[in-house]
């Protein structure tokens, strides 16, 4: 009987140092290994600059591409300055169903 106890308890002591050593590896520092150099991405395109940017109003109307905005106030107080942009293109329509 004495002998299944000292079995019974070497085997705890046994079960207590494998999981206290699993949960001190786990917190172990990771060895730093380097990665392989980058590899070079070839730069993205930019867009074609807008041929309204920098227009005053009176070139802007004269283009009919272009609208003025006009110079505002936001909520919170900021003025925001008049500018020319590039008219939204209409939305395209869906082809319409063959009548029968």
């Amino acid at each position: 009987m004495t002998r299944d106890r000292w079995i019974l308890k070497l085997s705890a002591v046994g079960l207590a140092l494998a999981l206290i050593g699993g949960a001190a590896h786990a917190q172990a520092p990771k060895a730093e290994t380097k990665a392989p150099p980058a590899e070079k991405k070839a730069p993205a395109k930019k867009k074609a600059a807008s041929p309204c940017q920098g227009l005053d109003e009176k070139a802007c109307g004269a283009n009919t591409g272009c609208s003025w905005i006009k110079a505002t106030k936001t909520k919170a107080g900021v003025d925001r300055k008049a500018y020319c942009r590039l008219k939204t293109a209409p939305p395209k329509k869906a082809a319409a169903p063959a009548k029968k």
